[in-house]
């Protein structure tokens, strides 16, 4: 018998048999599954633009230089994630969010389809396909699901099993593979980090001599040295020692949340207006540490497999605490989809060589169906009520920026104008973007025939990229007429580019000048006109000829003029 065909009779030897359907039904399951969960995510990823901190990766990360691929993002290595932009960028443009959405989505499954074969090793088929298909569907993370830029995790989870997957070989070739297989993981992000402390415990704990194999956790490990010494030590680090005290709460919570998401029992703390299942985390973590310690007495100590997945995970959330800060609370959705997956890896090897009955694998089968069910209500809320809304606004934004935007390049988009992109937007850049690239804003008609709120975001954006603001003083006389101020502060009065002219005559009431040019409302500020006092106000030529409505709120007559025509 050849080495290959002993290590493979071994690994046999430890998978157990199950007599329940045809030898392909549970690839089938698998493939259905797969399926179905690439076909939910594309078609909601279809209508969502970017957003958050993909726009550093758009905007700010020009050309091939080292800078532009190695500088962190916050305090992560995103390499991985650098070139999966430029390449979809180059090949496809940025006027459909569909090739990012597709390209995230295949990693996605290529990590769920290595984390299937890892479990099928340890547990057959059956039990592997029901401890994946909750991941498939794992809509308590619907952030890693339906953003692009989250496949720094879902790249880093891919490479970083099939690493584990490769050193199950106990091949010197296969040894080359998964070296490689975690450079690429630790590409991602430090994710990847964590996969190569797993295998740096295998490697101690394996048969061959550790010094032979030693070189396939240094070369990742040595890569990321070289890139925090050359560039990562520029980011802004969260670690302190208020985070080190409360990393051991933190590990707990992570878990517990991670645990709560793959059974569908409570909803991510963030994204949703109302959180469920919030009481539940902390006693499911309890029950499964109990169950897992009945488990290794019963098998008469701790499964060798099992000290690298808990590596793995312990790392994971020990890095996570130490770098914890309001944005990344245990239970935020992001790190639900990581540590779902870390959780099935430590389960499915504490219960390597598990044989279930029919009856029992039936039962299993409803806890996995019974937790995706949740899970796709969970995306389809966080879709609804959160992804769906801030697309629209961010939109609306970039509509706005790039009729304004001409006019003042210099202007930056931030938190402060609008909250919707997450992320500061210059209109320079993202012109020059569009002009490379296509656009993926919506088109005025579109911007036209969009919800109210949207409309007045688009006109918010508009009136703090113009500057439309009241300048005190007399301005240039031109064509006049009198409109009276009123509570609603409708005048029907149209207003074109140029300079308009206000005059509030002495005894007259406080009146509020305001704008709109696509909403109903006037959501554009423009100005007070005290009691005799004059003002004047320019409005700047740009890329739309749709008119400006003037509004002015408060009692008593204005005089307005302009040199144009008034309507």
């Amino acid at each position: 018998m050849t080495e290959a065909a002993a290590i493979r009779a071994r690994r046999l030897a430890n998978v157990p048999a199950v007599a329940w359907g045809t030898r392909n039904a549970p690839l089938l399951c698998l493939a259905v599954g797969l399926i179905a969960s690439g076909a939910v995510l594309i078609a909601l990823g279809a209508h969502l633009t970017f957003y958050a901190d993909e726009w550093e990766m758009v905007l700010w990360r020009h050309g091939l230089n080292a800078d532009a691929i190695l500088d962190p993002h916050n305090d992560h290595i995103v390499v991985g994630v650098v070139i999966f932009y430029k390449l979809l960028l180059a090949t496809f443009g940025m006027s459909s969010p569909v090739p990012f959405h597709v390209g995230s989505t295949l990693i996605y499954l290529l990590a769920a389809i290595l984390l299937f074969v890892y479990a099928r090793r340890c547990l057959g088929d059956w039990l592997a396909v029901h401890l994946t298909m909750p991941i498939l569907f794992l809509g308590s993370a619907s952030g890693d699901l339906l953003s692009p830029f989250q496949v720094g995790f879902s790249g880093a989870i891919a490479a970083g099993i099939g690493a584990l997957l490769a050193l199950d070989r106990d091949d010197h070739r296969w040894d080359l593979a998964a070296c490689a297989l975690l450079v690429v993981s630790v590409s991602f992000g430090e994710a990847g980090i964590v996969f190569t402390i797993g295998a740096l415990v295998d490697v101690a704990l394996g048969r061959r001599p550790w010094r032979e194999r030693l070189y396939v956790v240094l070369v990742p490990l040595v890569l990321y040295g070289l890139w925090w010494l050359g560039w990562g030590y520029k980011a802004q680090s969260d670690l302190s020692l208020h985070n080190a005290a409360n990393t051991p709460r933190y590990v707990l919570d992570v878990a517990a949340a991670g645990l709560a998401g793959l059974l569908g029992i409570a909803s991510p703390g963030d994204q949703l207006p109302n959180s469920v299942g919030q009481q539940w985390p902390p006693y499911l973590l309890a029950a499964a540490v109990a169950l897992g310690a009945w488990r290794i007495r019963r098998v008469g100590g701790v499964p060798p497999g099992l000290w690298r997945v808990l590596a793995i995970g312990t790392t994971f959330w020990a890095l996570a605490g130490l770098n914890q800060n309001p944005l990344r609370p245990p239970d935020n959705g992001r790190y639900i989809y990581p540590s779902a997956v870390l959780i099935v890896l430590i389960a499915a090897e504490l219960l390597r060589g598990v044989r279930l009955s029919t009856r029992a694998l039936l039962a299993v089968a409803c806890a996995a169906a019974v937790a995706v069910v949740p899970n796709l209500l969970f995306l389809s809320d966080s879709y609804r009520l959160f992804w769906k809304p801030v697309n629209r606004l961010v939109r609306a934004d970039l509509t706005a920026l790039e009729i304004a935007g001409p006019v003042n390049p210099s202007f930056l988009l931030t938190q402060d104008v609008s909250p919707a992109p997450f992320f500061n937007i210059s209109a320079g850049t993202y012109l020059s973007a569009v002009d490379a690239w296509g656009s993926p804003a919506y088109t005025q008609s579109e911007l036209a025939s969009s919800p109210e709120g949207v409309r007045e975001e688009a006109d918010r954006v508009l009136g703090a990229t113009l500057g439309l603001k009241l300048e005190p003083g007399k301005g240039t006389a031109g064509t006049c007429r009198t409109v009276r101020a009123s509570p609603s502060g409708r005048t029907g009065v149209e207003l074109g580019p140029g300079t308009v002219s206000f005059a509030n005559p002495r005894g007259g009431a406080r009146a509020e000048v305001a704008l709109r040019r696509f909403s109903d409302a006037f959501p554009i500020d423009a100005g007070t006109l005290k009691p005799g006092s004059h003002a004047s106000l320019t409005i700047p030529a740009d890329a739309s000829a749709r008119p400006w409505h003037l509004g002015i709120e408060g009692h008593g007559p204005v005089s307005i003029c302009a040199r144009h025509r008034l309507v």
